[in-house]
C-alpha cells in the first residue's frame, strides 16, 4: 500500500503531460479573455497605439495584421471564437486533470486529442516560412511523443 501511494505522488510522464495540459489550458484561457476584450472597439484602438511603439518591424507587420484582421471581425464572429476557444480550454483542463489523477479515461482522450491535432501540425509544418519550421518541428515531436507515450502506458496497463 505504501508503494502505491509513493507511486502516485511522484512525477512521472502522466504528471508532466498533465502540468503542459494544464498549462496551455491558461495559455488559451488568456488568450480568450483577450479576443473578448476585441469586442470593446478603444480596446483595439490602444492595441494599434501599442503596435506603433515596436521596434522590430517584422513584429510590428505580423501583430498588426493579426490585430487588422481579428478587429474586422463581427462581434458574432468573435464569441464564436471565444466560444471555440473555451471548449478547448474545459478539453484541455479535462486532459490535464485526468492525467494528474491518473486516470484511464484522461490517457484515452488525450491519445485522442493530440493525434487528431498531428495532421493540422503537418500542415503548419509543410505551410511556413523556412526559418520558422524548428518551432513547427517541435511542436510536432512533442505532441507525437505524448500519443507514443500514452499507448505505452495504455498497453502496459492492458497486460
Amino acid at each position: 500500500m505504501a508503494n502505491a501511494t509513493v507511486a502516485q505522488r511522484r512525477m512521472d510522464g502522466l504528471r508532466v503531460i498533465a502540468l503542459l495540459k494544464l498549462g496551455k489550458a491558461l495559455l488559451l484561457l488568456g488568450a480568450t479573455y483577450g479576443i473578448y476584450r476585441l469586442l470593446d472597439p478603444d480596446t483595439v484602438a490602444r492595441l494599434f497605439n501599442w503596435l506603433e511603439t515596436l521596434t522590430d518591424t517584422f513584429e510590428r507587420r505580423l501583430l498588426t495584421r493579426a490585430l487588422t484582421w481579428v478587429s474586422e471581425l463581427e462581434g458574432a464572429e468573435i464569441k464564436a471564437v471565444v466560444a471555440v476557444t473555451s471548449c478547448y480550454t474545459l478539453l484541455l483542463t479535462a486532459e490535464g486533470i485526468g492525467l494528474w489523477l491518473r486516470q484511464r479515461w484522461a490517457e484515452w482522450l488525450t491519445v485522442i486529442a493530440t493525434s487528431s491535432l498531428i495532421p493540422f501540425d503537418l500542415w503548419e509544418l509543410v505551410n511556413q516560412p523556412k526559418d520558422r519550421k524548428l518551432e513547427f518541428v517541435a511542436v510536432l515531436a512533442v505532441n507525437i511523443a505524448i500519443v507514443i507515450y500514452l499507448i505505452v502506458v495504455l498497453r502496459s496497463r492492458k497486460r
